[in-house]
């Protein structure tokens, strides 16, 4: 007999404790702890190694996983995918995704979304950090991922154009550098990652070169919100994602600055764990987003053409 508590082992293993694979299954650390020491008792095994501060599989345990933890992803996802194919996608979904970023690009496409497929209710995340899926117990996260180590899903979502802007007050008291070397001269607002914790290099394109410059000056923000408002207030020179800016340049709050040196996009993508199954909620909200994006090199474009 298949003991039934294999799928809560299975959280354990991969969230790494019992209050993340809790937040996973939707039920409690306590129900999970029950439901291990259950599974140890049935099977005359210790499968962890318990202490007050850390988990960790026993040899035992280990050879569990490897030997079971795969056919039970594989059963799961068997009897989800019958399930789906009779119902309508449904569900609550959480999503992870950068604050104003989200809020400014992401949120404006949810109305149709959510009228389209009304069975799903939407948990969303705004937090500029980039977190662990499976830890905090979310189906899909937006964001830039540049872990090639990641066991994650990633597809491009958005080319995200930096541009650098300055308001006329900075500008006439200050001057316009030509050169990103003439930056140096300037007071830089730098952006500073809420995953990291680091300071994001400037990057331009220079006679076909890549060169990479620290901002420099006496202000740094994690918040792009912020770092826009910064500007406004003409405390400086910032590098944000055209998409943001837009409003801002065409009401004539900021200005472009060294527009012919900027460099390459950013791809934001759109990522989720890696498994043979999808569940229909993840599954459409993931194809709704891809369909209906509108990067910041198309609104650029857009834009073009409508000033001809």
């Amino acid at each position: 007999m298949i003991p039934n508590q294999l799928h809560i082992f299975n959280a354990v293993v991969k969230n790494g404790n019992f209050s993340a694979a809790a937040r996973q299954l939707g039920t409690s650390s306590a129900a999970v702890s029950k439901a291990i020491a259950t599974l140890e008792k049935s099977m005359s095994l210790r499968l962890f190694h318990r202490t007050t501060r850390s988990l960790a599989l026993t040899e035992d345990g280990d050879d569990l996983y490897r030997r079971t933890g795969h056919l039970v992803e594989q059963l799961e996802d068997q009897i989800r995918l019958s399930s789906d194919r009779q119902q309508t996608p449904s569900g609550r979904l959480k999503v992870n995704l950068p604050d104003s970023f989200g809020r400014m690009m992401v949120l404006p496409l949810l109305p149709d979304f959510l009228e389209q497929y009304p069975e799903i209710e939407l948990d969303l995340n705004f937090d500029d950090r980039i977190g662990d899926l499976a830890k905090e117990g979310a189906d899909v996260g937006i964001g830039v991922l540049n872990n090639p180590e990641s066991s994650l899903i990633a597809r491009d979502f958005y080319q995200l154009q930096p541009v650098l802007v300055a308001s006329d007050t900075y500008l006439a008291r200050h001057g316009t550098p030509k050169t990103p070397q003439e930056l140096a001269e300037h007071n830089c607002i730098a952006y500073r990652s809420a995953t990291t914790g680091r300071k994001f290099d400037w990057s331009f394109r220079q006679q076909d070169q890549l060169i990479q410059i620290e901002p420099r000056g006496n202000l740094v923000v994690n918040s792009i919100s912020a770092s826009m408002k910064s500007v406004e207030l003409g405390m400086g020179i910032a590098r944000i994602g055209i998409g943001h800016a837009r409003n801002c340049l065409q009401q004539g709050c900021f200005k472009r600055v060294l527009e012919e040196f900027e460099a390459e996009p950013l791809r934001i993508r759109v990522y989720y764990a890696s498994r043979s199954y999808l569940p229909a909620k993840t599954r459409v909200f993931i194809d709704y987003l891809l369909q209906h994006a509108q990067d910041d090199r198309a609104i650029e474009l857009e834009e073009m053409l409508n000033t001809l």
